[in-house]
């Protein structure tokens, strides 16, 4: 598989499980390792050269998350001052950072102000049939920043180019009375916050240029299943499992994955639902093969034992994407370990 091939099908899967989820109300958050898009380069030892036309400190930025970066308590890199003894060199240059925003008006009644009186007998009385709205300047602002990033070997042959673009956009009016007449506004001295905005958003464009050259860990939300749909069961285990729930929900992995445990022995291993839960909290643990071949399991469960109606057909595809997910994280996590070493 090349890499646009595996970004593609990671995207896909990461999308259609946050569309799953979307559909459940309660979700667990699950991290899993991720590898470098660099699958063929192991770089340690690193020259960090200054970037051009840098005035956010996007090189700054870079500098402070190499040397904190961390996977499973281990630095994976190590900045040096000579040319000597490198793996890599990292250069770069910002090509944009920029605010560009424009004025618009919003419009509100200002009841301070009647514009038309009612009348009885063509004489004007108290009340107030139309206030009058005053126009209040706003503005749309967009906060860019685009940084080209490459990876040079010790050759200063380039093994890693990419361009990295982040935006902010912001709406923000302005309530004081005497710049509603846009002639006035436009002398008005705004603070924008250009600075800090754009640095914000070279930061994160160092978080990412990370997450590209570096295993990471990625967070997904996945859905729980909260209840069992099979009305052979009591309303004393329909109870229990609810209540196992909430320990999942709540975070309370140990507790949940030995009482769904102890559930799943007492109900034989029949119930899809037990075991779809149980191989979430294997999944929280970071246990992987374990929560794939318990998912597995679930699938099983649901093909042979189950009665089909709508409720088990979403449940069906919660099970068979995190089939999925698992065999990719697997797949990943063997690709971030082999970096690691």
């Amino acid at each position: 598989m090349n890499k646009l091939d595996y970004f593609f099908k990671t995207l896909f899967l990461v999308l259609i499980t946050l569309f799953i989820s979307a559909c459940g109300s309660k979700q667990l958050t699950v991290k899993s390792l991720s590898p470098s898009l660099m699958h063929q380069e192991k770089i340690s030892t690193i020259i960090l050269e200054d970037f051009t036309n840098d005035n956010i400190n996007q090189a700054n930025h870079l500098e402070e998350k190499l040397v904190n970066t961390q996977v499973e308590n281990k630095h994976l890199f190590k900045l040096q001052n000579s040319y000597e003894n490198i793996d890599a060199i990292i250069t770069g240059e910002v090509l944009d950072s920029s605010l560009y925003f424009d004025l618009y008006h919003n419009y509100e009644r200002d009841y301070s102000r009647c514009y038309r009186y009612e009348y009885v007998n063509n004489k004007r009385t108290s009340i107030c049939i139309e206030y009058a709205e005053r126009r209040i300047p706003c503005e749309r602002r967009e906060y860019r920043v685009k940084t080209k990033i490459q990876v040079l070997n010790n050759y200063e042959e380039i093994i890693f180019s990419k361009i990295y673009l982040k935006l902010k956009r912001t709406n923000e009016c302005y309530e004081n009375r005497y710049f509603y007449n846009s002639s006035f506004y436009r002398h008005f001295n705004v603070d924008r916050q250009e600075e800090h905005y754009n640095q914000e958003l070279a930061k994160s464009i160092a978080d990412d240029f990370i997450n590209d050259i570096a295993p990471h860990y990625i967070y997904q939300k996945v859905t729980i299943i909260e209840e069992l749909t099979n009305n052979i069961y009591t309303q004393e285990i329909k109870e229990e499992f609810k209540s196992i729930v909430e320990l999942l929900y709540n975070k309370n992995i140990d507790i949940s994955n030995t009482k769904l445990h102890n559930l799943n022995i007492k109900l034989q291993r029949e119930s899809y639902e037990v075991l779809y839960n149980l191989a979430l909290s294997y999944e929280a643990k970071n246990q992987l093969k374990k929560a794939k071949d318990l998912y597995e399991e679930s699938k099983y469960v649901f093909d042979n034992f189950s009665i089909s109606d709508s409720d088990n057909i979403e449940h069906l595809k919660l099970i068979n994407t995190a089939i999925n997910r698992m065999q990719l994280h697997l797949e990943n996590k063997i690709k971030a370990k082999s970096q690691l070493s």
